[in-house]
C-alpha cells in the first residue's frame, strides 16, 4: 500500500465498485476494475460515482483498516499541507472551497515577500512552513529558504552548497527543483558541478545529511525535485551521463536501491505513484520512454519506447491510464495501459496525438477527462479513454511554464505573465475568471487550507482570505 509522504502524507488504497465512506476522496481510477481513492479524514468529501452500495459490514471493514493505519500515523497527518510538488497526490488535483477565483495585485492577497535570489521552483507548505529553493548569484549560494505560512516572515535561509551556475537551457535556473517535506524534515535537490547533491534539513534549518551522485551532464541544466513514499525519497537522475533512478533512507541518506537508465538522455520529470491491479507502481517518463517501477526496490516492471527523447512534464493517470507527454524533438501525447509487463510499446499504447503536446507543463487527469496546457498558451481538453478532442483554446497570455492544477473542479493556469486563467472544464471552452498579478511566473503554484501561494520572479505571494 503506497504511502506518499514521510509518515503519511497520502493513504492510497483500491476498493471495487462499491459505496464509500463519506470521507473517501477520488484519485482517478485504478486499471482494475475497483478505484483508486484517497482517504483525507480532515478534508472536504468527494464520493465516488457510478458505483452500487456494498453491504454495511464491509464498509465498516474497509473504514476499520484505514483508520487503524492512519491512527498509527497520525503525527504526521495535516490534511491542509502541499508537501510536494503538486501536491499530497502528485496529480494537480484539489478540493478546498475556499481556495478564491479572483484575485489581484492587490486584491485577496494575504501576504506578499521579497524572495531572496532567483528560481523557479515551487513552494511547498508543511506544518505552518512554506519551503523554497533559490539561486544567489552574488554568491553563487544554493540555498533553501523557510517562510511562515501565516505572515510570510523568512524565518531562516541555508546554504546546501556553493558553485557556479553551469550551462543551461534560457528556461531553467539552478533552483528548479521543487523541496519535498514530511511536517518535521526538509529534502532539497541541487547540481555541484557534475554532482548531483541530496540534501535534508530539520525545520529549526539544521542539516541532518548529504549525500551526493557522481557523474551528471546536461546542457539543459538540472531539474530533479525529489518525491517521497514512505520512509523514501526518490531522486530522478537523469542526464547524458551516469543516467540513474534512486531511492534514499530519507531519515539518513543511504542508498536503499538506484536503478541505471541505459538510454542516457537529459529529463526533468516527476515520478508519479498509482496503484494498478491493487500494487502501487512508480511511472517515470525520460530517456525516449515511459516506465513503471516498484517503488520499494527500483525494478522496472514495463516500459513504452518513446518517438521523442526528453521529458519535462510528470506523467498523469485516469480511466486506468498514463498520459505522457513531450515535444522534444517530436511532439507526442500518449496513452498507455499500465497493466503490462516488459516492452509494452505496441500492445498497451492505446492512443497517441502528435498535435496537441506539452513540453514543460504537466497534463492534468481527473475523471473521464485529461487536460493539456501546451507551452505556447494552447489550452485543449481531450476524452481520457478515446483521446478525442473536446475543444481547444488559445488563452490570452503566449508563454506558459507552470503546470496547470484542477481546484474545486476548476483548471487553474498561470502564464508567464503572472496571468491566472480559470477554466471550468466541459463539452465547451468557459473561462471563468482571468486574474494578473502584472509580474513573471515560471513556477507552479501550492494550495493550502483556502489560499494559493504563488512564486514570481522577486517574490512570494500568499493569496486567499486571511485564516483566524
Amino acid at each position: 500500500m503506497p504511502i506518499h509522504g514521510a509518515k503519511v502524507t497520502r493513504l492510497l488504497f483500491r476498493v471495487g465498485r462499491t459505496g464509500l465512506p463519506p470521507c473517501a476522496t477520488p484519485a482517478g481510477r485504478s486499471a482494475a476494475e475497483g478505484k483508486d481513492l484517497l482517504f483525507a479524514p480532515e478534508g472536504p468529501a468527494d464520493v465516488a460515482q457510478g458505483g452500487s452500495p456494498v453491504r454495511p459490514i464491509a464498509d465498516r471493514v474497509i473504514l476499520i483498516g484505514v483508520v487503524a493505519v492512519l491512527l498509527a500515523f497520525a503525527p504526521a497527518l495535516r490534511a491542509a499541507d502541499w508537501p510536494v510538488w503538486r501536491g499530497p497526490k502528485g496529480d494537480g488535483v484539489v478540493t478546498d472551497a475556499a481556495v478564491p477565483t479572483k484575485w489581484s495585485a492587490t486584491k485577496n492577497v494575504v501576504w506578499k515577500v521579497e524572495v531572496p535570489g532567483t528560481g523557479h521552483s515551487s513552494p511547498v507548505v508543511s506544518n505552518g512552513r512554506v519551503f523554497l529553493t533559490s539561486f544567489d548569484s552574488s554568491t553563487n549560494d544554493r540555498v533553501l529558504l523557510c517562510f511562515d505560512r501565516t505572515d510570510g516572515k523568512l524565518l531562516w535561509k541555508k546554504s546546501v552548497l556553493s558553485a557556479a551556475a553551469g550551462k543551461m537551457h534560457k528556461n531553467n535556473t539552478p533552483a528548479s527543483s521543487t523541496p519535498a517535506s514530511d511536517g518535521t524534515h526538509v529534502w532539497v535537490t541541487f547540481l555541484d558541478g557534475a554532482k548531483i547533491a541530496v540534501a535534508c534539513y530539520d525545520f529549526a534549518g539544521k542539516q541532518t545529511w548529504l549525500k551526493t551522485f557522481d557523474g551528471f551532464d546536461s546542457r539543459h541544466g538540472f531539474c530533479g525535485t525529489p518525491v517521497l513514499f514512505g520512509d523514501l525519497l526518490v531522486v530522478n537522475g537523469d542526464s547524458d551521463g551516469d543516467a540513474f533512478l534512486a531511492a534514499l533512507d530519507k531519515k539518513t541518506g543511504e542508498t536503499k536501491w538506484k536503478t541505471e537508465r541505459p538510454n542516457r538522455v537529459r529529463s526533468f520529470s516527476v515520478p508519479l505513484f498509482v496503484e494498478v491491479k491493487g500494487k502501487p507502481q512508480m511511472v517515470l517518463a525520460g530517456s525516449k520512454s515511459v516506465a513503471a517501477f516498484e517503488p520499494t526496490t527500483g525494478k522496472q516492471l514495463w516500459v513504452a519506447d518513446s518517438t521523442t527523447d526528453k521529458f519535462v512534464a510528470t506523467v498523469a493517470f485516469t480511466e486506468g491510464l498514463i498520459f505522457a507527454t513531450g515535444t522534444s524533438p517530436n511532439s507526442t501525447l500518449v496513452a498507455i495501459d499500465p497493466t503490462g509487463t516488459g516492452n509494452v510499446t505496441k500492445s498497451h499504447t492505446k492512443w497517441s496525438d502528435t498535435k496537441t503536446a506539452a513540453y514543460v507543463p504537466s497534463p492534468l487527469a481527473f475523471g473521464k477527462h485529461l487536460f493539456v496546457m501546451s507551452d505556447s498558451g494552447v489550452a485543449t481538453l481531450l476524452e481520457a479513454k478515446s483521446g478525442k478532442k473536446l475543444w481547444s483554446e488559445r488563452l490570452g497570455s503566449r508563454l506558459h511554464h507552470a503546470s496547470p492544477l484542477l481546484i474545486n473542479g476548476l483548471i487553474y493556469c498561470i502564464a508567464d505573465d503572472g496571468s491566472t486563467f480559470v477554466v471550468k472544464p466541459g463539452d465547451e471552452y468557459e473561462l471563468v475568471a482571468k486574474n494578473a498579478l502584472g509580474v513573471e511566473c515560471h513556477a507552479t503554484p501550492a494550495v493550502s487550507d483556502g489560499q494559493l501561494f504563488v512564486r514570481s520572479a522577486a517574490h512570494l505571494w500568499c493569496l486567499g482570505a486571511k485564516r483566524p
